[in-house]
């Protein structure tokens, strides 16, 4: 007889911030620095900000050039000890290279972006373990006041993005990982410093257990910060 195997769905509340910091460096070539928190609930609570998940750093390349922007990254994640979300506290380095490439840029800035992340895990048992995780995102941004995002501005942001995942070898048994929609505002306090808060939910199936995340996101973006802050400090 047919045994019937329901999924059960877990939900997670959380919040992330990131704060991005962008400096031309020389013609098409820009340097940016990101630095990140995630707060997370757990099981037992609904509360987003119970628990410290995730701190993080990166440093991007990028190069622009008509529609394309070609972008390599490195960072360092520090996840704490969680083990009630299954965290095991353990240090993680990523990698990744990523292509955009802008359909339109005004009024309306639809993009399509697809990255490939390398990811060493340390493990306490096996040292570090290497996986490959491919994700491809199609956002829009539209400003609500102006033709371009300038000092004043209101725009609106969305975006849907896949993830897959791969084990060491990126074409070996590639599988969906999870879903992630975005939706969100943000307003132009200069040219240069954007605030941008968002609602995201992560979806990842699976036949036994389903997982949801639901995030709100505050993104700072801090353009030309370096001459911005040279300027600030001569007054």
């Amino acid at each position: 007889m047919p045994t019937a195997i329901y999924s059960q769905t877990s939900s997670y509340n959380q919040f992330w911030n990131d704060f991005q910091f962008v400096t031309p460096i020389k013609g098409k070539w820009s340097n940016e620095i990101n630095i990140g928190q995630v707060w997370t609930s757990v099981p037992i609570g609904e509360d987003p900000f119970h628990a410290n998940a995730q701190l993080y750093a990166r440093v991007w390349l990028h190069y622009s050039f008509a529609m394309f922007k070609v972008s390599l990254f490195t960072g360092y994640n520090h996840n704490p000890e969680i083990r009630s979300v299954e965290q095991d506290g353990l240090p993680e380095i990523r990698s990744a290279i990523q292509g955009i490439y802008y359909f339109k840029k005004t009024p309306v800035a639809l993009s399509a972006r697809l990255r490939i992340e390398d990811h060493l895990d340390k493990r306490r048992q096996r040292g570090l373990e290497e996986n490959f995780r491919v994700r491809s995102q199609l956002k829009l941004i539209k400003p609500l006041n102006a033709l371009e995002i300038t000092k004043g501005t209101i725009y609106l942001a969305a975006s849907e993005e896949f993830f897959t995942q791969t084990g060491t070898d990126i074409f070996e048994h590639p599988q969906f990982g999870s879903n992630r929609i975005t939706i969100g505002c943000g307003y132009a306090i200069t040219n240069d410093f954007l605030i941008e808060m968002d609602y995201s939910n992560d979806y990842y199936p699976s036949k036994i257990q389903q997982l949801s995340y639901n995030a709100v996101q505050v993104n700072l973006s801090c353009y030309n910060w370096l001459r911005n802050l040279k300027r600030a400090l001569a007054k």
